[in-house]
């Protein structure tokens, strides 16, 4: 089990493809094991959640885990429950009526060690052919890390492009996804963990069904692809700390995540740091270098759509350019450690939020 696992809010008004969207990740997760929690029971398309008839109970799904959580007061306690069972990332799909800004504390002020925000996807609904859009959608989009335009099938460019216009005003950094029936590639959300293979025949679990049903759904063609985009930047030596945290803390426009690791060198900690970033909420974590042996000392990966490439590289090739006596730098990463034990007079450390 990887050390922490991203917990991904799905968020959207009434009617605009949120359910649709997290049916497709599910039917194309591929090696990809998700949890999922979700507010309106049977609102997923698993059969096994409507055989089961269960509320706040976890449902197995094969290579997944499903928790139906309908009330508020079990959320900490089902995505406590769901972290712990080898899943790659958590899906919370969000009422339509609910605010996702008040999820996003509720995730990023849990005290479980395991849970790590993984970013607020919202979904627009095109096909209201209301390219000003609604006060509230405006509002939201603009806490959004992955905002997603769906039902573009059922709209002109020009209304595509006028939403996009609207969304860029309140939200110019965030990665903009264009979809059909709620198409987004899941590997645009979170990596598979690696697995061992199993041995001998296993019993055809009821993801790979679904997974086999949408491919015959189309005919027996290719699942859907997306061109989501990859920035990876490695080097050798020590970095500068304070520019790798401005780069987590601020990534480049269209940027999603970003993961990897950093050489640190300094009075104060000289070592490796691992860590991942989502719309600017980072966690890291101290690693022996014999972590990554055989590895480059440094490495970035930038995930995105319509990422600023030019931006990416200058903000890398930066972190190189290593400030003489900083004894302290490393604490601008550090503090993104849980294990971090602020010093007096220091700012709470741990999984904080750029704001």
């Amino acid at each position: 089990m990887r050390s922490t696992t991203p917990v991904i809010i799905l968020a959207g008004r009434l009617g605009a493809g949120k359910t649709t969207l997290l049916n497709h990740v599910l039917r194309h997760a591929g090696d990809r094991r998700f949890g999922v929690i979700v507010n309106d029971f049977g609102a997923v398309n698993v059969d096994a959640l409507m055989v089961a008839r269960q509320v706040d109970g976890v449902v197995g799904i094969g290579n997944g885990c499903v928790c139906c959580a309908t009330d508020s007061d079990g959320f900490e306690d089902s995505v406590t429950r769901l972290v712990r069972t080898g899943v790659d990332a958590v899906l919370v799909e969000a009422s339509g009526i609910a605010d996702p800004r008040s999820m996003i504390r509720r995730v990023v002020a849990m005290a479980d060690p395991i849970v790590a925000y993984g970013g607020l996807v919202y979904v627009v609904d095109a096909a209201t052919g209301d390219a000003v859009l609604p006060r509230e959608v405006l509002a939201h989009a603009r806490v959004a890390d992955l905002l997603v335009v769906n039902k573009a099938d059922l709209v002109d460019a020009g209304c595509v492009t006028s939403i996009g216009d609207r969304l860029v005003a309140v939200n110019a950094t965030a990665p903009r996804v264009i979809t059909a029936e709620g198409a987004l590639d899941p590997a645009l959300l979170v990596d598979a963990a690696a697995r061992a293979d199993v041995a001998g025949p296993e019993q055809l679990t009821l993801d790979a069904l679904l997974r086999d049903a949408a491919g015959a759904d189309r005919g027996g063609r290719a699942p859907i692809r997306h061109d989501y985009e990859q920035y990876t930047w490695e080097s050798a030596g020590a970095v500068n700390p304070r520019a790798v945290a401005r780069l987590l803390e601020r990534p480049p426009a269209g940027c999603y995540r970003i993961k990897g690791w950093v050489r640190v060198e300094s009075d104060f900690y000289a070592g490796s740091l691992e860590f991942s970033a989502v719309g600017g909420r980072i966690r890291a974590a101290r690693r022996p270098a014999r972590d990554h042996a055989g590895a480059a000392a440094n490495v970035l990966v930038l995930i995105g759509i319509g990422m600023d490439q030019a931006q990416a590289r200058a903000d890398c090739a930066a972190l190189t350019d290593v400030t003489a006596d900083d004894e302290f730098g490393a604490l601008s990463l550090l503090r993104y450690d849980p294990a971090t034990v602020a010093a007096p007079g220091d700012a709470s450390v741990g999984d904080v939020s750029a704001g």
